[in-house]
């Protein structure tokens, strides 16, 4: 396996220094400035340095453009004014370097803050955090006040994984309120990440009260409502009229609220808009021209998360097993959150033929790496999730681009030519809602693992669940659930004496929600049964304690229900008119146990209530799912790995538009 290093990779190790930084972080710092270039004059105003009309001079663009004079800037002005034009050149490191020495001999002087700040930035930029925050801390140091500098260190320090000191440098920084505003947003995106949702919400809730014209932190708001099961998620609460809301949803909320493909491809192209990342840039490669001399089809596949995640536990196989006379497979890796259980990352790392990170790199010179490679094919696994960087695929690095499996809808970005999907699977019905093109695989859409380990042992004493009780199994993430869903489920507890409702406790203001809601239903709470997230072999050993998994719509479960069918543990799903919703069902299909599949929640409420009540149908049941292992398509891998690449390589036949090298194996 080739390990590519980058071009632009930074090399030495002084303090001063760009390498050494720590970029395996969960989240990105919130100071970019890879738009403009921005810096601070000495009074403490946010500037834009850019080359007078005529070349000779530095003019300062802070609202209306003024001319920078001597006095202020002595001779750091010239500097200031050659480092940006090495940055916009592509030379970062050039301007460092000169920042660098500038520093050396005047760490103290007048204007020193000035260049500590932009030497702060451009490695900021260069993702050299630790130096960053030296470089912060001594602008601060010069000019206290200078609260654009205290935004970047807490940035700094959040991209190093030091939360609670970025929050804390955040909340102590004195502000005028359009910042105070931003600050409060930096908060509440941390917290979010962190998984500190009710004071997340309190703090955006603040901001927006500050600021109603917010659509991200509206969208962000919502989001977490959900995660909270803080029902309605949209509600006149929040404190901006509820169409406005409407208007402001992301695209996996879109997913997990509305079984619409149409409108969930208009909360896509809003998000889109939203982030900026609707810009259309000039293709580096033209759509369908591959490149002459490939003897194998080179397949790059992009993601954020090579690591123990819902989609490698589908993709591992695929990339293992594709046909290496009729291919070469490249990773390029996007992948920034830390793997606690590093076995997933390696093996999909073994996996490729090349290795590519590209986590240092800006889009637009990942795609650049991407195109240099000369992929055919670029297959992106991300879509709109979390890590995803849709501007990369907005540039077409590649002559064919598929997304498949991150995102059970449409990303709406132009550049993506198909959606990888399956007969079934994808809404026929409805192919205005996806702005990409249907590419259908001749069998399922995914396999289940062969070779995950075998279960360890169990009992539902050790789980916390009743013995001779009817176990109803809703173990997923909570922003699934909805108002009318959970009152489907209270209803057939109701109806099957002693039966229990088992969930995981995805955060403790999501547990109280859960439990007042069955209260307000007329449950009785003690038989909602809450499990703590587990190692994953230990929960899938313990979904063989449950006797029937209920799926959630619109927004289905997909490695959830993968571990279920390891299991054999029966899925009762809805399928409803979105991809998302249809996943469970497609498994269970693929298992033949075609009865589990309902056309409506009055048919699901009934079946669930009709085997609550008779377990050993249920046990039946769970014979035939391993029988079924045999002779189910959701079992054979390899046939599957052969069809996903034929599906691959009839794509690029489709678009092609000069003569490829003929495969081999294949006669001309």
């Amino acid at each position: 396996m080739t390990e590519f290093r980058h071009r632009h990779a930074p090399d030495g190790a002084s303090p001063f220094d760009v390498v050494g930084q720590n970029t395996s972080h969960a989240v990105q710092p919130c100071i970019e400035g890879d738009k403009t270039v921005n810096t601070v004059t000495p009074d403490g105003h946010l500037i834009d340095l850019a080359p007078s009309p005529d070349g000779s001079n530095m003019t300062v663009q802070a609202g209306a453009s003024a001319a920078l004079s001597p006095p202020a800037l002595p001779d750091l002005a010239p500097l200031m004014e050659t480092a940006r034009a090495l940055e916009t050149g592509g030379h970062p490191a050039a301007a460092l370097q000169l920042y660098r020495q500038w520093l050396s001999q005047n760490p103290n002087g007048p204007t020193a803050f000035l260049a500590w700040y932009e030497f702060g930035r451009l490695l900021q930029n260069s993702r050299a955090f630790v130096q960053a925050e030296n470089a912060f801390r001594s602008v601060l140091e010069q000019k206290a006040s200078l609260y654009p500098a205290a935004i970047a260190l807490g940035a700094a320090l959040e991209a190093q994984g030091r939360i609670d000191e970025a929050i804390a440098v955040w909340q102590s920084t004195l502000q005028p309120d359009p910042v105070r505003v931003e600050l409060m947003n930096n908060i509440g995106r941390v917290l979010d990440a962190n998984f500190r949702f009710e004071p997340a919400e309190e703090v955006l809730l603040q901001s927006l009260a500050t600021n109603k014209a917010q659509a991200d932190v509206i969208a962000t708001i919502i989001q977490l409502r959900q995660r909270m099961c803080r029902w309605p998620v949209i509600d006149a609460e929040i404190g901006v009229p509820v169409e406005t809301q409407e208007t402001c949803i992301g695209p996996l909320t879109s997913l997990a609220l509305i079984d619409d493909p149409v409108k969930n491809l208009a909360s896509a192209r809003q998000f889109l808009t939203m982030k900026s990342f609707d810009q259309a840039y000039p293709a580096m490669v033209q759509r369908g021209q591959f490149y002459p001399g490939h003897e194998r089809l080179r397949v790059g596949f992009l993601s954020a998360d090579f690591r123990l995640h819902a989609t490698s536990i589908f993709f591992a196989p695929i990339i293992e097993g594709l046909d290496r006379s009729r291919f070469e497979i490249y990773g390029f890796d996007l992948t920034t959150i830390p793997d606690p259980l590093v076995t997933m990352r390696e093996r999909l790392i073994r996996g490729f033929d090349h290795h590519v990170p590209l986590q240092t790199l800006r889009d637009e010179e990942a795609a650049a790496e991407i195109r240099a490679a000369e992929i055919d094919i670029l297959v992106d696994m991300s879509g709109l999730t979390s890590g995803a960087r849709p501007e990369i695929v907005a540039r077409r690095p590649a002559p064919v681009q598929i997304a498949y499996l991150g995102f059970l809808g449409s990303c709406g970005i132009p550049t993506v030519d198909y959606l990888m999907t399956a007969r079934g699977l994808f809404p026929d019905e409805c192919p205005q809602g996806f702005s990409e093109k249907p590419l259908y695989l001749p069998g399922v859409y995914f396999t289940v693992d062969p070779t995950q380990p075998a279960l360890a042992q169990s009992s539902r004493a050790s789980c916390g669940l009743p013995e001779g009780a009817t176990v109803y199994c809703a173990l997923m993430n909570s922003y699934k659930i909805n108002p009318a869903t959970f009152s489907r489920w209270m209803k057939i507890l109701e109806a099957v004496p002693g039966s229990v409702l088992w969930l995981v406790e995805e955060n403790p203001t999501a547990r109280r929600n859960l439990i007042a809601h069955a209260r307000d239903l007329g449950a009785d709470p003690e038989r909602l049964i809450f499990s703590q997230r587990i190692h994953p072999a230990e929960y899938r050993a313990r979904l063989r304690q449950a006797d029937l998994f209920l799926d959630t719509s619109p927004y289905g479960n997909g490695a959830t229900a993968h571990d279920a069918v390891l299991a054999d543990l029966p899925i009762l799903t809805r399928p409803g008119n979105t991809m998302m919703s249809r996943l469970s069902a497609h498994m269970m299909r693929g298992l033949g146990l075609h009865e589990f599949v309902v056309a409506d929640w009055d048919a699901y409420e009934t079946m669930a209530i009709e085997l609550g009540r008779d377990r050993a149908r249920l046990a039946r049941y769970r014979k035939a799912m391993r029988l079924a292992r045999a002779t189910s398509p959701l079992f054979d891998t390899p046939r599957f790995v052969r069809e996903f690449g034929e599906t691959l390589l009839a794509a690029a036949d489709e678009v092609s538009i000069v003569q490829r090298p003929v495969r081999p194996g294949v006669p001309a």
